[in-house]
């Protein structure tokens, strides 16, 4: 059995997320593998842009996924940490790895996720991003 161990971000730009079409065609949410000597946060910024042509910087963390998936024939286990980011500059223009990328209003957003453990992440990003109700007592 193989572990994986990768970081990724759920950016946004104004009231939109950035998105990715995956080479399966899934949209999902940019990441990649940590490389030796890098700390998961540093990876997640580097995945974002080498896949997706935005730069963001990180202003939370969203929690981690894993999950398990077969890879040239051998089984699999990845986790994946994910960093609530914040759009810095570029236009989405998608990389060799991934089909698109593009930002969608959050209600699309939602629609368009198709694994749990992304639907489950963009809950719990969109929970960092709207303050707490106020208590009364």
């Amino acid at each position: 059995m193989r572990r994986e161990f990768s970081a990724g971000g759920v950016l946004f730009k104004d009231r939109e997320v950035l998105l990715i079409r995956n080479p399966s065609g899934a949209w999902s949410f940019p990441k990649g593998n940590i490389e030796k000597g890098e700390k998961p946060e540093e990876t997640a910024v580097r995945e974002v842009l080498e896949e997706t042509g935005v730069k963001g910087e990180i202003i939370d963390y969203i929690g981690e996924i894993s999950y398990w998936y077969y890879f040239e024939g051998e089984k699999t286990f990845k986790t994946v940490k994910y960093y609530l980011m914040r759009y810095l500059e570029g236009e989405p223009k998608p990389s060799w790895e991934v089909q698109d990328a593009r930002f969608f209003p959050v209600e699309e957003a939602k629609k368009l996720l198709k694994y749990k453990g992304d639907k489950e992440i963009f809950e719990k990003a969109l929970k960092k991003l709207s303050p707490e109700p106020p208590k009364l007592f």
